[in-house]
């Protein structure tokens, strides 16, 4: 066998990686690097194969509820695995996992979402869906052409070849002797990193110009959450084409006010609105439905159910662009808030 022929890593993935699987690589970091990159407690942490793992994630009552990972060194790199997760897949991890060198991730979860990913200095460089031809963001060395060699209707062929593609990047080989032996660690993943408030595809959005989204992210704080709320639904507001008088009313109350009094006026001339969109020919969700609906949850009394509510409701697919770089990033605001509120 070639040591570039895929026949290896294709045996991998059919015995092994035929469910979703996260595979991470990273370099010049330790268990206890990698125990803080994914959010596990390295003091829980136990012997146990890749194979029991697997048996125990998705043997569990709710698979996925409490991700399990093994990790080991293969090479001069360690190595995460996860069956039915993709902690290693996220921006953040992998940012973290490559502060002192490079980190190498493929997620494999069924063929049109397959990815391999790849940092380098605390830095996201390249993200390649396996799917899709190559990009303006290239892998190292010739990843990028070991992945392209495979027709894209070949969803075993493309896994086997990412993991080749990782291969290549890393030097090292994965096999299944590193898969099924004793010196694996198994971790939780108990209180995963948080998501980066502005990620990496809008750090140079022009939203971020905007003076109220300036103010929030300049000193986000509990104190923020009435000012995200009002943004995340003006967006939606804008972004359905709802223009009614009470539309335009209760934005106004959520711009400033905090009366009780009004706030159930407000909520019942949108309730009347609702109904009114209701009885409108077309399916049953239609972006001025779902506007409706966000408002009636902005004018919530207690402030932060009703701030997740719209954070819940949010739906981005009609918006314009703007308008769902605004919600993403009110989003991950409202998220940080809650993680740090005590």
């Amino acid at each position: 066998m070639r040591e570039d022929d895929p026949t290896h890593y294709e045996g991998l993935v059919s015995a092994w990686f035929s469910d979703p699987t996260c595979l991470t690589w990273c370099e010049g970091s330790g268990l206890d690097d990698v125990a803080r990159a994914f959010g596990a407690d390295l003091a829980a942490a136990e012997s146990l194969s890749f194979e029991d793992a697997q048996l125990e994630q998705y043997n569990a009552d709710i698979p996925g509820l409490l991700p399990s990972l093994v990790a080991g060194m293969i090479g001069d790199w360690t190595l995460v695995v996860e069956p039915n997760g993709c902690e290693g897949a996220r921006p953040e991890v992998l940012k973290a996992l490559s502060a002192q060198g490079r980190a190498v991730n493929v997620l494999l979860n069924g063929g049109r979402y397959d990815r391999l990913s790849y940092a380098a200095a605390g830095r996201l460089l390249a993200v390649r869906l396996t799917s899709s031809p190559s990009g303006s963001d290239r892998l190292p060395g010739d990843a990028d052409a070991v992945i392209d060699a495979v027709g894209t209707d070949d969803v075993i062929g493309l896994q086997a070849a990412a993991l080749l593609a990782a291969e290549h990047i890393t030097g090292a080989r994965l096999t299944e002797e590193w898969l099924l032996g004793g010196g694996l660690t198994r971790l939780l993943v108990e209180n995963p990193l948080p998501d980066d408030i502005v990620p990496d595809q809008l750090r140079d959005h022009r939203v971020l110009n905007r003076p109220e989204v300036r103010a929030i992210l300049d000193d986000l704080s509990p104190g923020k959450a009435a000012s995200i709320r009002y943004l995340m639904t003006e967006a939606v507001v804008q972004g359905s084409q709802l223009s009614h008088p009470a539309v335009a009313e209760a934005l106004e109350f959520l711009r400033g006010d905090d009366d009780a009094i009004r706030r159930r006026e407000v909520r019942r001339q949108v309730a009347l609105l609702r109904d009114e969109v209701s009885r409108e020919p077309g399916p049953d969700w239609t972006p001025r439905r779902a506007a409706v609906k966000v408002l009636l949850d902005a004018l919530g009394d207690d402030l932060t159910e009703s701030a997740d509510a719209v954070a819940g409701h949010a739906y981005m697919g009609h918006l314009a662009d703007d308008q769902k770089a605004l919600v993403v990033i009110m989003k991950r605001c409202l998220q940080r808030i809650g993680r740090t509120a005590p």
